[in-house]
């Protein structure tokens, strides 16, 4: 998703952009809902607008969604938020990835400067005398004076310029699933904060009775979990969700993976740039790492626009550093926000929890407070890249 929204940002620039891509090339999603999706911010949608790509989104395979819920597990802390506390329509949207992959693919089929080349794989990166090489598997050799590692948190790209990443083990299995809920989700996002760990009911498109689940739980809990049939697996599910939407029954398979996160100690060298993963990865909980992906690609793109009008070197060192300072830290705050959350909400001292969500009610009875929330889910913030 990064690649493709750093090609289509620089669709109107004077220069030739390759997209390496090992997989085959992008399909919309067909049939049930994929397990894995996003919830694009407002930001992200107007990023998406600006590149051309907005318009070719599967309108009837997203679900907007105005409010937000936060809950500890024992029930005596909560914060409600909405759009209307930031003034806006809605905080979100929720989308499948396969979707914003196969927009973003659209895009650059259209697009003349730009080869999308699917089912490509990368054989060996080395520097030369004026920027790279990359030698692929068939044998060609590419040259390039800007190479962008957008591959992932194993990052080919990162290894080969030598650029160092901190990855840790989160110590929690995600379980990720599509359901379908007794009660409607009434276009709200639920998380809620449990002992074992925390657990996101996702609004999805629909008859509004189905919600993408993202389940954080320790190793041992979550193979217990996966063990259990399809029906004991969701009366588990309602009961750690407090029957917040009713009975739950699953709608798909259940996929469960280790959680890592990752974040690079620089973003940059000498002609690359990491962007999305290949930088950070952060705790799929709210499904964002797309956001935090999508403004790389924008940031950095909007230094390259800047660098070319103004007839500098669009692959220089300095211009990359400058996309670095402006990403760095607000990503080292998102991936330092994740850790706090799980280190906060496994506290099990009396003393501790009741601080907690006492601050969570606290929070949730000032408008003030919950207008910051409603901006920080909406992606507004200072130096975002939309003008």
């Amino acid at each position: 998703m990064a690649g493709g929204m750093l090609a289509a940002s620089l669709a109107e620039q004077s220069l030739q952009i390759v997209l390496l891509d090992a997989a085959p090339a992008p399909q919309y999603p067909q049939g049930e809902s994929a397990l894995r999706v996003s919830a694009l911010t407002e930001t992200s949608e107007s990023l998406l607008q600006r590149a051309q790509v907005w318009p070719l989104m599967p309108v009837a395979r997203m679900q907007p969604y105005e409010q937000m819920e936060v809950r500890d597990g024992d029930g005596t802390g909560e914060v409600h938020f909405s759009a209307a506390d930031a003034n806006a329509s809605h905080l979100g949207t929720l989308v499948e990835n396969d979707a914003v992959v196969a927009a973003l693919y659209q895009r650059c089929l259209s697009l003349t400067r730009v080869q999308w080349r699917n089912d490509c794989r990368v054989s060996a990166i080395a520097r030369a005398d004026d920027g790279w090489r990359i030698a692929l598997s068939d044998g060609e050799v590419l040259k390039t004076r800007l190479l962008v590692g957008a591959d992932g948190a194993r990052s080919m790209v990162r290894s080969a310029a030598g650029l160092q990443a901190q990855s840790r083990d989160t110590g929690h299995v995600a379980i990720v699933a599509t359901l379908t809920t007794e009660l409607p989700h009434q276009r709200c996002a639920r998380q809620a904060f449990l002992d074992s760990g925390p657990v996101a009911l996702l609004p999805l498109y629909g008859d509004g009775h189905s919600c993408s689940l993202v389940w954080s739980l320790w190793p041992e809990r979550a193979q217990q979990l996966m063990q259990l049939p399809g029906d004991g697996f969701a009366r588990e599910l309602t009961k750690a969700t407090q029957s917040w939407l009713g009975e739950i029954s699953l709608a798909s398979e259940r996929l469960a993976f280790p959680i890592h996160d990752l974040h690079a100690g620089n973003y940059v060298a000498d002609g690359v740039a990491l962007i999305g993963d290949a930088a950070h990865v952060v705790h799929p909980l709210a499904g964002q790492g797309i956001n935090l992906g999508l403004l790389d690609a924008a940031v950095l793109a909007e230094e390259i626009c800047r660098a070319l009008a103004a007839g500098r070197q669009w692959h220089s060192l300095p211009l990359l550093q400058r996309y670095q300072r402006r990403r760095r830290g607000h990503n080292a705050m998102v991936v330092s926000a994740m850790r706090g959350f799980k280190v906060l909400f496994e506290q099990r001292s009396p003393v501790l929890r009741f601080v907690r969500n006492a601050g969570m009610s606290m929070v949730d009875r000032h408008h003030i407070f919950k207008g910051l929330l409603a901006r920080q889910a909406l992606g507004r913030f200072d130096d975002a890249p939309l003008g």
